[in-house]
């Protein structure tokens, strides 16, 4: 068993490596700075924690995503139960001094994400780590846990649904 100062070298390594990915993941999924930074370092600590058990230090990368992706999602959870419980109201930020082109640029924006939001969470997912990230298929397969083929078609079939939603 290597010594505990070598497991903490190979951690902080790792951490290194792979901070921007996770701190992606989450950010992906909250749509929100502070929140993913939260969820980045719960994400750390928690690979921290369990650090020793990891048996093939090749599998940290997607045992750590995964790991992001999980807590995120539980962390949007959540938010919307509490929002609901809540009856809270959040504003929408509204530049008025930009030119049109902005404006419009930022209703398709708006748009978008609205009817990203309403995608079943099975197709949201892989859109997101797919395209938004630009995660390939075998990685977005190895967060997710499904097969690279089941993330092809659900990525179709997401990108399928917002043309659909943009044609008239």
């Amino acid at each position: 068993m290597p010594e505990p100062h070598a497991d903490v070298a190979d951690f902080e390594r790792l951490l290194r490596e792979t901070y921007r990915m996770v701190y992606q993941i989450a950010w992906s999924v909250l749509a929100n700075a502070a929140d993913a930074e939260d969820v980045t370092q719960e994400a750390f600590l928690r690979a921290y924690q369990k650090f020793s058990s990891l048996r093939d230090g090749q599998k940290f990368r997607p045992w750590v995503a995964r790991m992001s992706w999980r807590l995120a999602l539980n962390r949007r959870r959540a938010d919307s139960r509490a929002r609901g419980r809540d009856g809270a109201w959040f504003a929408v930020r509204r530049v008025s001094d930009d030119p049109e082109a902005r404006a419009a640029g930022r209703e398709v924006e708006s748009c978008l994400r609205q009817n990203i939001a309403r995608l079943p969470e099975k197709l949201r997912s892989v859109l997101l780590l797919s395209a938004v990230q630009g995660m390939d298929a075998r990685a977005v397969a190895a967060i997710l846990q499904i097969p690279e083929g089941t993330v092809r078609s659900r990525l179709h079939l997401a990108r399928r649904r917002l043309l659909e939603a943009f044609l008239p």
